[in-house]
């Protein structure tokens, strides 16, 4: 089977990481689904892609248990891989009553569990699930335990359906970015800068003081190494956790 008849479903496909790993995958030659709760933009990134492949969309909110259910009767297709991307974030301490629990877990965790639930019985052999975690999969961060709980819960289910799916020679592995470029990493960065009285230009010079490189990730490195993961190039990994910041 060649790539372009190779189908990839990638979640959260209409923006950042999702985005670029989209671009990335239609650039190797694969069938790309994205899918997203936001019609509008799920739309337009067709319609801006689609000169550089074969990409179409479907419209889903991860939040909804019901909606992915009723989505996956409606499902066909066998799928070579799988791109746990989807995910929302917000900032709330215990002493704060924003109520973002329930909606940060609902999608980040929730929703990729039952989605994949959902598709298992279409993922081909020798096909590959990737779980886009999170550097705040393997630490914490003051005000963001929504978040970090569901990023901590996508490790280990990666680890669990790596052992659950290996008699299938379906391959799981977990990629956890720090701190990337994107819409969403400026925006936490504003809030977390208006909480310490600072300029947001200051604290994002900070944050680069203390990371390796001395910069932000780009989401092409991330959609770099996802491609790896997903292609016959990797076959003999699973079960694994890339860290990449």
């Amino acid at each position: 089977m060649n790539r372009l008849e190779k189908i990839v479903i990638v979640t959260g496909g209409s923006s950042g990481i999702g985005k670029r790993i989209a671009i990335k995958l239609l650039n190797d030659g694969y069938m790309v689904y994205i899918c997203g709760r936001k019609i509008e933009k799920l739309i337009k990134t067709v319609d801006d892609l689609k000169n550089l492949g074969n990409i179409e969309y479907f419209h889903l909110d991860l939040g909804d248990k019901n909606a992915i259910k009723k989505f996956s009767q409606s499902w066909s297709k066998n799928i070579d891989a799988l791109v746990n991307n989807a995910g929302i974030c917000g900032i709330e301490k215990l002493d704060e009553d924003k109520d973002l629990w329930g909606d940060i877990l609902s999608i980040n965790l929730h929703g990729v569990y039952y989605l994949t639930k959902e598709l298992i019985k279409y993922i081909n052999p020798n096909s590959a699930i990737i779980n886009i975690s999170s550097q705040l999969g393997l630490e914490g961060r003051a005000g963001f335990g929504a978040y970090c709980a569901s990023k901590h819960g996508l490790l280990g289910i990666t680890k669990c359906w790596a052992k659950e799916l290996g008699e299938k020679n379906i391959r799981v592995n977990a990629v956890c970015p720090g701190w990337v470029n994107t819409e969403m990493a400026f925006n936490d960065i504003k809030k977390m800068a208006i909480k310490r009285g600072i300029k947001t230009d200051q604290l994002y010079k900070e944050i680069c003081d203390e990371l390796d490189l001395k910069r932000f990730i780009e989401p092409e490195e991330v959609a770099e190494l996802v491609s790896f993961l997903i292609s016959d190039r990797s076959e003999g990994i699973s079960g694994q956790i890339y860290n990449i910041k």
